[in-house]
């Protein structure tokens, strides 16, 4: 049996329709070709149920006996509960008996022959009554890092952490005072607040921004504030509850939303919760079993050996099943959730959400639309998040009613992984299909996109950190801002809502954390980059194809990926009134070769986006283009 006597390709309808994630309940044909030289005695198709591991099989009909391939096809009912779906094919021929799977567990499209089960394609089964809110699938986001953006006055050193260190110039580099254990003994503090953001949101709006989304502000002890100390008061070094409130408004008047960072899985050590150095008036978990929050914390041996996130005792790791905490988080009068519902914050990113139940997030998303449907909660989650499984639990995020968005690693991993050099653009092409296919479109279109954030290094060191080391600083530093815009431009005209790490946009470096974490360099900013960024937060706001249109990737050279987006007969994508408009995306990764490449396009005349006197003309419907090494731009095709 050779690799081409068999074929299903499932991101081809002609092999299964309809293309992707799929309501629950719906049918979904599947269909697989086999070489009519082969003596088939009968196609089975086998698909099991995630949630109960039910295998179920299907004869599959022959319905098609041409171009020397028979084609077996049958329709399958999908499950009325919301769920995953895996499928491959058993062949039983005269001879012997062969199965047709997927090539790996993490990439769709064409199979291969096997000679024992296969690893199985997948289908997303989800609830299509729940949809993600529709501004947000058009939004643009900015990520702050409070403590970091800007300082407006002096700040009150009284009111700083004890164990605090204040930075006397914006400029110095951030550091960590460690004990010989590597603890953090002392965090050090630039001072950046409440009043900084708000001062600084016209600059913010002309990056066209419409959502911030602000790192952890609530009371705590480090810098980052993960280790929350009190959930219900604002950390006094970043403001008020009036200043919090203040932003939103302000920020809404300028067509901006507010979204907060929950950290809902641990709290801090010094807190009002925990109170292990009794710095809290109240009884914390710590010092007494009689606590009422002694129920919320998993002591071994009480009161020193407890579960703390990844090890790091300052962050007791919290129960997540616990009733009264769940209450406390949501429900109760003054609950967390509906406590900044009044002061008008109604979005929310999950910190670390698979270390959350399903259920507990499915209780957070409830109240929150109950007050807004238009509310969004996302969730930090580094893998795929449709077929997502932590703690031996395969996650619901994208089954509908759990999270609305998580945050898009996955595309981030696949364009580092490309400039590297470490991947082909055949590849992004056939990652970025399989993402899209295991996502229900809605989601797609709401992922949190980004190059940089507080967690991983900046995307200009990281870029620096691939050039071949002969390179000359001037070259590099050309070549790197190059990229940057190269991928910037792939962020803001990809499906999904881009997230722009504050000091991105004005050259800021950093490698990983604190140094990913250095204060904003206002009057050292990089003025080129600035007004690329102001430039394609223009485009994608100007153009909704962008934004919601249709989408389809292109791998044109190993070394050239592109994709077009699109709006036709006058709705988008999701049937939304649209002006009709059609742009390609193109970039070259080469940072040495100018590429000529072809590309399929509507009949007529395409405009470079960025230079408008750059006009190019199909010809027989087709586009050929040299792209310059490290370039990359939009073409808009003119009507």
């Amino acid at each position: 049996m050779r690799q081409l006597d068999m074929n299903h390709n499932s991101f081809e309808t002609k092999y299964r329709e309809p293309f992707g994630a799929v309501p629950r309940g719906s049918n979904v044909t599947l269909t697989i070709d086999v070489h009519s030289r082969i003596n088939v005695s009968r196609v089975v198709l086998h698909y099991i149920l995630d949630k109960s591991d039910q295998e179920h099989t299907k004869i599959m009909d022959l319905y098609s006996e041409e171009h020397q391939y028979n084609s077996f096809e049958c329709v399958v009912e999908m499950p009325e509960e919301p769920q995953l779906v895996w499928y491959y094919f058993e062949v039983i021929t005269t001879e012997a008996t062969y199965f047709y799977g997927r090539v790996n567990i993490e990439e769709s499209g064409d199979g291969v022959v096997y000679e024992q089960v296969p690893p199985s394609w997948q289908i997303t089964v989800y609830d299509a009554s729940f949809d993600t809110p529709s501004w947000w699938k058009h939004a643009t986001m900015y990520q702050i890092f409070p403590d970091r953006f800007y300082r407006e006055g002096e700040p009150d050193l009284k009111k700083a952490p004890k164990t605090s260190l204040m930075h006397t110039h914006w400029e110095n580099d951030p550091y960590y005072i460690r004990d010989e254990d590597g603890g953090v003994v002392r965090w050090d503090f630039f001072g950046g607040n409440l009043e900084g953001i708000e001062k600084k949101l016209d600059y913010i709006q002309s990056l066209g921004v419409t959502v911030i989304y602000l790192n952890p502000i609530f009371e705590a002890e480090s810098n980052h504030r993960y280790d929350t100390g009190d959930y219900h008061s604002i950390d006094p070094l970043l403001g008020t509850k009036d200043d919090f409130e203040q932003l939103i408004k302000k920020a809404k008047e300028r067509g901006m939303e507010i979204m907060l960072d929950g950290v809902f899985s641990h709290t801090g050590s010094n807190s009002i919760y925990f109170n292990q150095r009794d710095e809290y008036d109240s009884v914390g978990a710590y010092q007494s079993k009689d606590s009422p929050y002694y129920s919320w914390y998993k002591f071994h041996n009480h009161p020193d050996e407890y579960e703390a996130w990844w090890g790091v005792g300052t962050l007791p790791t919290l129960n997540k099943e616990e009733e009264s905490y769940q209450h406390f988080l949501i429900h109760d009068e003054n609950s967390v959730i509906k406590t900044w519902q009044q002061s008008g914050l109604n979005h929310w990113r999950l910190d670390v959400a698979d270390e959350l139940t399903d259920d507990l997030i499915r209780q957070i998303y409830q109240q929150l639309k109950k007050e807004d449907k238009d509310s969004v909660l996302i969730g930090e989650v580094w893998e795929d998040a449709s077929n997502k499984s932590a703690y031996g639990q395969r996650r619901d995020y994208f089954l509908g009613g759990v999270l609305d968005s998580v945050m898009n690693y996955p595309l981030r991993e696949l364009m580092l992984h490309f400039m590297k050099g470490e991947v082909d653009a055949y590849y992004v092409k056939r990652r970025l299909l399989t993402l899209s296919e295991h996502y229900p479109k809605p989601y797609f279109y709401a992922l949190m996109n980004m190059l940089s954030s507080h967690d991983v290094e900046r995307i200009k060191t990281m870029l620096d950190g691939f050039l071949p080391e002969e390179i000359n600083e001037d070259q590099r530093d050309g070549i790197v801002q190059a990229q940057v815009k190269a991928l910037s431009l792939w962020l803001y005209a990809f499906p999904g809502v881009p997230s722009l790490y504050y000091g991105d946009e004005a050259g800021l470096t950093g490698g990983g954390d604190p140094d990913n974490r250095k204060p904003y360099p206002w009057g050292r900013e990089e003025e080129e980059l600035m007004t690329w960024y102001k430039n394609i937060g223009l485009w994608r706001k100007e153009h909704q194809a962008l934004r919601t249109g249709n989408w389809v990737p292109h791998a044109l050279h190993e070394d050239v990926f592109a994709f077009e987006r699109w709006t036709d007969n006058g709705v988008d994508s999701f049937g939304e009134e649209a002006n009709d408009e059609h742009i390609i995306f193109l970039m070259n990764r080469n940072i040495d070769e100018e590429i000529e490449i072809n590309i399929s396009a509507r009949k007529g005349k395409w405009q470079h986006l960025d230079n408008k006197r750059r006009i190019f003309q199909t010809k027989n419907d087709q586009l050929t283009l040299k792209l310059q090494p490290s370039e990359c731009f939009l073409l808009r095709h003119m009507h």
